[in-house]
């Protein structure tokens, strides 16, 4: 019989049955080609979604930094002679509803915080290396005020003090290095706020606060003169001055600023319950600061960048003391 099949220009002859092969290798072909062409154009819009991502991140970074050098300017362009909230740096955060005006499809938010309206942790040792005992009355009174445990007063005196040795309710390098993941105690001044949270006692619920109390980090600082400002002060800090203030005295302080701000420490005499008061706490107050944390949040489209600053005010400029972006 004859056998059906085919010839190729090069003479040879394909038998017939082996057609149902070359099909099924073309059709493999070609299925490996569409799906390595679906495959490349997939990989070409996932790296273009992420070039496009990283362009809005960009440039939401960039709004960000430009509302901190904005706050900065605002703050360099102020009044020397007192600091409160009737000022255009207090005021960053109403201003910043018209950054929309000044970036296509972005714009900024944030505030600007004086600094000197919280406690200075670091106050809490005086410059010889021991416990300023007025300081640390006030540090728990404040804590009291907000309601959280005041054994972590001795944690965070230690972590601190220069020396190793342990307070009733402390903890010293043998507690941390003790850990699961250990590490040892600062024995020195806080370089930032978020490092409290390293110490004995001090979990996020007593840093950030929770649904029952407010956390101790918004009325704690690490830069600061370390006096009190008591134009721009919150209610717990002006209560933690002296255990004789109450909390009528305290809003009495912001009832009387809110009409006319502190022009000097004197000015507290006015208010009253503060005249017999002032003699004490005289050396804890002050009308002025040179030291605010800016907090501003950039947005282009959907891309979301965040600064957190501290600067300081030397004369008509600023300095950065601490920067995070994020």
């Amino acid at each position: 019989m004859r056998r059906e099949g085919r010839f190729f220009a090069d003479g040879l002859r394909v038998p017939g049955g082996q057609k149902g092969v070359a099909l099924v290798l073309t059709l493999l072909i070609l299925t490996l080609l569409v799906v390595t062409g679906l495959e490349v154009n997939r990989a070409m819009r996932v790296e273009a979604s992420l070039a496009g991502n990283f362009r809005d991140l960009t440039q939401a970074s960039y709004i960000a930094q430009s509302g901190v050098e904005i706050a900065r300017a605002l703050i360099q362009d102020d009044e020397l002679s007192y600091d409160g909230l009737d000022e255009k740096w207090a005021q960053f955060e109403v201003l910043s509803v018209f950054s929309n005006q000044l970036f296509p499809e972005g714009h900024f938010a944030g505030r600007v915080v004086d600094e000197n309206s919280k406690f200075n942790l670091n106050t809490l040792i005086d410059s010889y290396g021991n416990v300023d005992q007025k300081k640390k009355s006030q540090m728990e009174r404040l804590v009291i005020l907000l309601k959280h445990d005041p054994d972590i007063m001795d944690a965070i005196l230690d972590w601190i003090d220069a020396d190793e040795l342990k307070k009733p309710q402390g903890a010293e390098r043998e507690y941390y290095l003790a850990l699961k993941r250990p590490y040892g105690p600062k024995n020195g001044p806080l370089d930032s706020l978020g490092e409290l949270l390293l110490v004995k006692g001090v979990d996020a619920a007593t840093f950030y606060g929770s649904d029952e109390r407010e956390g101790l980090g918004n009325y704690l600082t690490v830069h600061s003169e370390g006096r009190i400002n008591i134009n721009t002060a919150g209610l717990p800090v002006l209560m933690s001055l002296s255990p004789e203030v109450d909390q009528a005295m305290a809003q009495a302080v912001l009832d009387y600023r809110s009409a006319k701000p502190f022009r000097k420490a004197e000015d507290l005499r006015s208010v009253p319950g503060w005249d017999t008061l002032y003699t004490q706490i005289s050396g804890e107050i002050t009308v002025r600061s040179s030291y605010f944390s800016l907090e501003v949040h950039g947005n282009y489209r959907d891309a979301r960048a965040i600064v957190q600053t501290v600067a300081k005010r030397e004369g008509k400029q600023t300095r950065i003391l601490f920067w995070r972006a994020g």
